[in-house]
């Protein structure tokens, strides 16, 4: 039986959703579908895989760019794998192997050096030894009570001149571009990606930024509360020596105030200068995460390890968050 591996497109949607549901036991969203695959400002390249006619694989790419001082590149991280339980008589290794393969020949032929993910143990294992992921870190992950604020907070919260305000503002723009001309490298953080981030449908984030002088934006905070953990999904700020991170983190806890949240979590990078600031300062405790951030090179000719040490994750990089 022949393996045909090409770039999957919105006709193959009926197909994978019951794809979907025999390698998962449960229905996806095909409204959280078309929005991370058809409504993504910087779409990727997924590659299905067709044996008679039948899709009995899939290797969905989150698109995104990869910005920072050394350039500007299409990127993508890996998301809704999947083979037919039924493909076993084909060899499912073989089967995930060769979609694998195929996802990493059709990103490299978009420009894309390199792709990532955050797998689980099982997962993160399978993929070194067939794919030629390579592990950078465990992934970094930080957290403190929410609690009632403290009468220095309170004092300073009542101190303060300018406050967050809900969204992000044009002000963002200036921010934005400060971002993407950091050393390092972090996924795009323009106003139209982060628009479309964060109207995922059947997930509500609580957007703050806070304003600076002339309009700008001096950072922003986007949670999601998910139990009693209140997800720091995405938080930058334009001088992470400034104290407004600590404004911006008071504002989130007056904004949570009443919810069911108990704790904030962030995730980052381990030498991110931001959680180590955080961890130093703002009360937050290192714990373990369930996952590793790894990469997978597609361009040799790209600094990998230099760049994968150098990437500025969040929660908002995983598709599920």
């Amino acid at each position: 039986m022949t393996i045909d591996v090409r770039p999957a497109t919105p006709a193959d949607r009926t197909q994978l959703l019951a794809l979907f549901r025999a390698a998962f036991g449960g229905e996806a969203s095909a409204d959280e579908w078309a929005w991370k695959y058809d409504r993504n400002p910087n779409p990727g390249v997924s590659a299905i895989a067709v044996a008679d006619g039948e899709a009995v694989g899939f290797y969905g790419a989150f698109g995104t760019r990869y910005r920072g001082a050394s350039g500007d590149f299409p990127g993508v991280s890996a998301v809704d794998v999947m083979t037919d339980p039924a493909a076993r008589t084909l060899g499912r290794r073989a089967l995930f192997q060769k979609l694998g393969e195929g996802y990493c020949r059709l990103n490299l032929e978009a420009g894309v050096p390199f792709y990532f993910g955050f797998p689980h143990e099982r997962h993160r294992v399978l993929g070194e030894r067939l794919l030629g992921y390579r592990s950078v870190e465990p992934a970094g992950e930080w957290t403190r009570p929410l609690g009632a604020p403290g009468f220095l907070r309170r004092l300073r919260t009542r101190l303060r001149t300018q406050r967050a305000s809900a969204g992000l503002s044009a002000g963002h723009a200036a921010l934005a571009e400060a971002l993407h001309a950091r050393p390092g490298w972090r996924t795009d953080r323009s106003r139209r990606a982060l628009d479309w981030r964060f109207s995922r449908p059947g997930a509500a984030y609580l957007v703050r930024e806070l304003p600076g002088p002339r309009a700008a934006s001096r950072g922003y905070a986007a949670v999601r509360i998910v139990g009693d953990r209140a997800l720091l999904v995405d938080l930058q700020v334009a001088d992470e020596t400034s104290g407004a991170v600590f404004d911006l983190l008071d504002d989130v806890a007056e904004a949570l105030r009443g919810s069911s949240a108990a704790r904030l979590v962030l995730r980052a990078s381990r030498a991110s200068r931001l959680a180590g600031r955080l961890e130093a300062e703002g009360g937050f405790a290192p714990v373990a995460a369930d996952c590793h951030f790894e990469v997978r090179p597609l361009d040799e000719a790209f600094d990998l390890a230099s760049a994968s040490r150098a990437f500025d994750y969040r929660f908002l990089d995983h598709d599920v968050f």
